[in-house]
């Protein structure tokens, strides 16, 4: 089985499996519009009974459907290649059948080829008669009771190393056995002769013919089957035969499958609950252990509490009830008369000064605070930002835009001006009057020389018009050239009609030489894949007569002694036979291959394009010859009279159209203008005369204008360099000025912030005086109260003196009891360490268990469904389709009668033949 390619792909052939779609079907690569490409692989095998492989095969189909060109390279075996739609063949490179398809709708490409690979399962096959085993052959004619044993083995495992949650937060890596996940299906159909049919394995039903069928399942992958599957059954049979078995089988993903998926979650749900199991006992564990340190701390804590009530003890009765009653003694003489002199101080003293300091804070200082931070904020800011503006954005930037506009353009323009006035202006005006002069006395010679250029133009038109007439001449005559041509042009349509092509002729017509010709290679061919196929049934029937172990010859040894050698002399003779026509039918196979192929050169030669894919389109054949001298004498004529003709014109062409008559009308239009022009020449040369007396005094006069305006200039420019130094020293000072406005603007600014901080800071402390005001008086009010709670405490003293004397009897109890907690806390301390080494800590190690069984499972089941997607096909699909490989294996029966089913097959393939080959024969003569 090869894998060097990941594909996805759908059955060929009708099995009685259901196919997995492993995914939708894609453009093919390399596509010209939107076409969707699905390729499908079915590996036919056949085996002999004991499932020894005999021969294998692999058809491979090509779905497309949509509109437009896909170019398709589909891996496939090229051992035997051919095209089940036609003959012709396919171009194969590097392993890829090669092909550019035109798709308008569905198309299907079909094809088949040896299939030399490996299969990816094995098939073995044993009998046992009565107990004993037995060979295939030896069931033939027996009774007794068979046992037969099919054993049927994944080959493509291999071990990989998966990964999986082990439930303590991380991840186990492990080594585990994983395949290319296959299902399978074995059915066979057993003869009324076997009777008290038995498997344990197999489902039973009639064949409503009396014979009893069998159907047994395979699924050939762990961890929810074996790679390895084995199944049979047993029955009383009599005039015994071994019958024949179908075997299907193909890859699938067990994560997708709908027979499988629910087992799939089944593992992924049970590894979820051994991480579940083992997360939640290792916490269990943890909360036990700390359980077992809080008790070992209450523990602890016990034992202190117990110290903690002895001391307790002693230091109510020594210490605490001594105390209470000093209590009493120094509240009763002291703290009551102070308390009584602290509430007269803050009445009488302190809460009258407290008002009056409210009183000022409130009603002046705070008014006139109020006053100078509005003046700030609302008045000397806004302005001095004003003025700050003013000066950065208008002032300050317009100055240094006029420094800027004096300084780099109207000084340097200025200075320009002067320059060009007096450098070249002046002197060009000089130059000016000099040339009109010049010009003045020219026009005065060309007056003289125009008329002798008009009576030169008359000449001209008479030329022009003798080539006119020359032209339409030759016009006329060229026209009559493909007249001339016309009989070669009808010898050439003769021969092409002759040739023809491959279309049959219609009722009544001869046919055409192609048709003929593709005719007779296509018979041919026929003949020739006939004769080898015919070839191989000669081949099957000698194996039926000769093979000592299911052919004739088996039965040698069932027959008398005596008719022994006559029937061994009589199967030599057949096998002789056989033999001479083997020979014989190869020969004329290759002859006939031969034939065809011979013919199709003919064929290519007669046209290019009568058979795609076998002619070379670069090498053209007689009838796309023909076409080009049919066409070159066309473009020749018609090339020819066109060109000159166009090439001439016509009498209304202008020098617009490119002609020669539109040129020479053109001309003659070209003389009249300038005879027309010549008289006006002659006119206007005298008016250009006084003109130019004219323009000769007026360059006089502008010569000694613009050497003024020179001087002038000069004078100007050294004005406007000095306006441009007092520019800049105004700029500098406006900059200045604008700067110190920043400054100002940023202090009224910070003035007028701090102002509303003291303001706000003089009304805190206007309401704290007041808050301090009403808080002494609630203080004297309260120093009265304590003066009475000091007397009442007083008397509590004494009170709690002979409470702490009652509570010092409490505590020696206090102290007996925890004591006698101590003595029992370390049971519970040893309770827990039991409990969490006996009981959590297994259950942590179960479910971890539990986590690696599931998980393992669940790894091997997804290793296997990326396996099925990268490994699942025989050969692969082309780039960008889709596809699935399916397996059928037909598993030979014995019974016996297998070479006369074999000589049957030939003599009907050989009649088919023969009838073909007539037919095609009379076709021929009645055409």
């Amino acid at each position: 089985m090869r894998r060097p390619r990941p594909v996805v792909a759908l059955a060929a052939v009708p099995l009685t499996l259901p196919l997995l779609l492993c995914g939708t079907a894609a453009a093919a690569a390399d596509d010209t519009g939107d076409v969707v490409v699905a390729n499908t692989e079915t590996v036919q095998a056949k085996l002999d009974a004991t499932g020894a492989l005999r021969e294998a095969r692999v058809y491979e189909q090509l779905a497309l459907s949509g509109r437009g060109t896909a170019h398709i390279a589909n891996p496939v075996s090229a051992s035997g290649l051919r095209n089940l739609d036609g003959f012709s063949s396919y171009s194969v490179s590097d392993g890829r059948m090669v092909v550019d398809v035109d798709v308008d709708g569905e198309r299907r490409l079909r094809t088949v080829s040896d299939y030399d690979a490996d299969l990816p399962i094995r098939v073995e096959v044993h009998y046992t008669l009565d107990g004993e085993k037995v060979t295939p052959g030896d069931v033939v004619g027996r009774s007794g009771l068979l046992e037969v044993r099919y054993t049927v083995t994944n080959l493509t495992t291999r071990e990989d190393e998966v990964t999986y949650d082990d439930g303590r937060g991380g991840t186990a890596t492990t080594t585990a056995t994983t395949v290319v996940p296959m299902i399978g299906q074995l059915v066979t159909v057993l003869p009324p002769s076997f009777t008290a049919v038995e498997s344990a394995e197999a489902g039973i039903a009639g064949d409503g013919r009396g014979g009893t069928r069998l159907q047994f399942q395979m699924t050939l992958f762990p961890p929810i089957g074996s790679p390895t599957a084995e199944f049979g059954y047993s029955a009383r049979i009599s005039r015994g035969v071994v019958p024949a078995a179908t075997l299907t089988s193909m890859p699938v993903s067990p994560l997708d499958y709908p027979s499988f998926k629910g087992g799939s979650e089944s593992y992924a749900s049970g590894a979820q609950s051994g991480v579940d199991l083992t997360s939640g006992a290792i916490q269990i564990d943890d909360n036990l252990q700390r359980l077992h340190d809080g008790a070992a701390e209450l523990l602890a804590g016990i034992v202190q509490l117990r110290d903690g009530a002895g001391a307790l003890r002693d230091g109510l009765v020594g210490q605490a009830a001594p105390g209470a009653e000093q209590l009493a003694t120094g509240l009763t003489g002291s703290a009551a008369p102070g308390a009584r002199t602290l509430a007269d101080g803050l009445n009488d003293q302190i809460l009258p000064g407290a008002k009056d300091l409210s009183s000022g804070l409130g009603g002046r200082l705070v008014p006139g605070m109020s006053d100078l931070h509005e003046g700030l904020a609302d008045q000397l800011a806004p302005g001095a930002a004003q003025l700050a503006a003013g000066l950065n954005d208008q002032l300050a930037p317009g100055a240094a835009e006029l420094a800027e506009g004096l300084t780099d353009s109207a000084a340097p323009g200025a200075a320009a001006l002067a320059a060009g006035l007096n450098d070249s202006a002046a002197p060009g005006a000089k130059r000016v009057a000099a040339g009109a002069a010049a010009l003045d006395a020219g026009l005065a010679t060309a007056l003289t020389k125009a008329p002798a250029l008009v009576a030169g133009l008359t000449q001209v038109d008479d030329g022009l018009a003798k080539v006119e007439a020359g032209l339409e001449t030759l016009a006329t005559q060229i026209g009559t050239l493909p007249a001339q041509a016309q009989p070669l042009h009808d010898a050439v349509t003769s021969m092409r009609a002759g040739i023809g092509t491959t279309a049959p002729p219609a009722a009544g017509q001869r046919p055409s030489l192609m048709y003929a010709v593709n005719a007779l290679r296509t018979q041919l061919a026929a003949a020739s894949s006939t004769a080898t196929g015919t070839v191989g049934s000669i081949q099957d029937l000698e194996a039926a007569v000769t093979d000592p172990a299911t052919g004739l010859e088996a039965f040698t040894a069932m027959l008398p002694a005596g008719a022994q050698a006559s029937y061994t002399a009589l199967l030599g003779g057949i096998a002789d036979g056989l033999g001479q026509l083997e020979t014989g039918m190869t020969g004329s196979a290759t002859q006939l291959g031969t034939a065809s192929s011979t013919l199709a050169l003919v064929q290519c030669g007669l046209s290019a394009a009568s058979l795609p894919g076998v002619c070379d389109p670069a090498r053209p054949g007689l009838l796309e010859g023909l076409a080009g001298v049919d066409a070159g004498l066309t473009t020749l004529t018609d090339g020819v009279v066109a060109r000159v003709q166009g090439g001439v014109g016509t009498a209304t062409d202008t020098p617009d159209d490119e002609t020669l008559r539109g040129g020479v009308n053109g001309l003659q239009a070209g003389v009249g203008l300038l005879q027309d022009g010549g008289d006006g020449l002659v006119t206007g040369l005298g008016e250009l005369g006084a003109g130019a007396s004219q323009l000769s005094t007026g360059a006089g006069e502008l010569s000694a204008g613009i050497t003024s305006a020179a001087r002038g200039s000069r004078t100007l420019s050294t004005g406007i360099a000095g306006a441009a130094t007092g520019a800049g020293r105004l700029a500098e000072g406006l900059d200045t000025a604008a700067t110190g406005s920043r400054t100002l603007s940023t202090g009224l600014a910070t003035a007028g912030t701090g102002s509303q901080r003291l303001l706000d800071g003089l009304r805190s402390a206007a309401a704290g005086s007041s808050r301090l005001t009403a808080g002494i008086g609630t203080a004297a009010e309260g120093s009265s109260d304590l003066a009475v709670g000091i007397g009442t405490a007083a008397a509590g003293s004494r009170d709690l003196a002979a409470g702490l004397r009652d509570a010092a009897d409490g505590s020696q109890q206090l102290a007996d009891g925890l004591g006698s907690a101590a003595d029992g806390a370390p049971q519970l301390v040893d309770g827990t360490q039991r409990l969490s080494d006996e009981g959590t800590s297994q259950l942590v190690e179960s479910g971890a268990g539990t986590a690696a069984r599931f998980g393992t499972g669940y790894a091997v089941l997804a290793a296997g469904a990326e396996r099925a997607a990268t490994e699942g096909m025989a050969f692969g699909a082309p780039e960008g389709a889709t596809g699935t490989t399916a397996y059928s294996l037909e598993i030979a029966g014995v019974d016996g009668g297998n070479a006369t089913n074999v000589g049957k097959g030939v003599a009907a393939l050989a009649l088919f033949a023969a009838a073909g080959v007539i037919g095609t024969v009379v076709r021929r003569r009645t055409a």
